[in-house]
């Protein structure tokens, strides 16, 4: 037998050879690796035992051998190296600035290792869309020690200010983050209320991690405000194409709209011009702003931010 590189990279061929040859004899495969048959049969057992996460019956290489050829049922997509293309990653590092302040250095890290993937020709794109993302809006400092938090499921302590007085000290459970219409809420338990209650983020202050461990319920999620139950007078209309529509459907419910041709049309609040280009621009060219005319402008010049025109 060959050393273990030479034997990993005939590994590595054989899952994508059989796939392209399936049927191919087991004599024939042999000869193809320059190996002998029983070498080759040792390694096809032993790829039977190679997965991916969870590994799960469906998780590993179906590679088999029927009347002395060969075949491969779950390749787990071996067959060719993953790719991205500038906007996927772009979307990838997008999603990942989201969670700046709860992973420090590492997301860094990551995003470069995201850069490597991507192939040589669309890099330059990619550097391009990624310098015109801003998400730092949506990433409040207390993100970071409230996933730990919540991953250690420890208590939190902090003064919580609503509107029109001074704040107060809480100390509270915290059992889920939430970004909705560009604020980030934490929802927890509340001593200091004996209940279960939402908070904002940006009206806490002097936020501390204790060492109070807790365990939190099975049920504990907190419920999204669905953005077309609080539109006023000023809402804005929104179409979305039959692609986007099973999406919204199941987000709306009973809010979306049908249309004839598939597509489906809502009405939400739009206090926020900068929450509703955000989301309306997270559909690509599957939504499209109705009215009123000031919100389809202010979609309209952030398309063209977007793309430096």
């Amino acid at each position: 037998m060959s050393n273990v590189h030479e034997r990993l990279r005939r590994l590595l061929f054989l899952v994508p050879y059989v796939s392209k040859h399936p049927g191919v004899t087991v004599d024939a495969l042999a000869k193809a690796l320059n190996i002998s048959r029983e070498d080759l049969l040792e390694e096809l057992d032993l790829l039977t035992c190679v997965g991916r996460p969870p590994f799960n019956p469906d998780d590993y290489i179906d590679i088999y051998v029927d009347n002395d050829r060969v075949y491969v049922d779950l390749d787990q997509r071996l067959f060719a190296p993953p790719r991205l293309t500038a906007g996927e990653a772009a979307a990838l590092a997008a999603a990942a600035e989201l969670l700046r302040p709860a992973t420090g250095d590492a997301l860094q890290s990551a995003l470069t290792k995201l850069e490597g993937i991507i192939p040589p020709a669309a890099r330059e794109r990619f550097r391009d869309m990624y310098r015109k993302i801003d998400a730092s809006a949506d990433a409040p400092p207390a993100l970071g020690p409230l996933t730990r938090a919540i991953l250690e499921r420890l208590e939190v302590t902090f003064g919580y200010a609503s509107p029109g007085r001074a704040p107060e000290p809480r100390r509270v459970r915290p059992y889920e983050l939430l970004s909705h219409r560009g604020q980030w809420y934490l929802q927890g338990f509340c001593h200091t209320r004996q209940d279960a209650r939402l908070f904002r983020l940006d009206r806490m202050e002097d936020l501390a991690v204790t060492t109070t461990a807790f365990q939190p319920p099975p049920d504990a999620r907190a419920d999204v405000p669905n953005p077309a139950r609080s539109a006023s007078e000023a809402s804005v209309r929104v179409r979305f194409t039959p692609t986007a529509a099973p999406y919204v459907k199941e987000r709306f419910g009973q809010d979306a709209r049908p249309l004839a041709d598939g597509g489906v049309e809502v009405r939400v609040a739009g206090d926020s011009e900068r929450w509703l280009t955000q989301w309306v621009l997270s559909f690509g060219g599957e939504a499209e702003v109705l009215e009123p005319a000031s919100a389809r402008a202010a979609v309209a010049r952030a398309v063209h931010a977007s793309i430096g025109s």
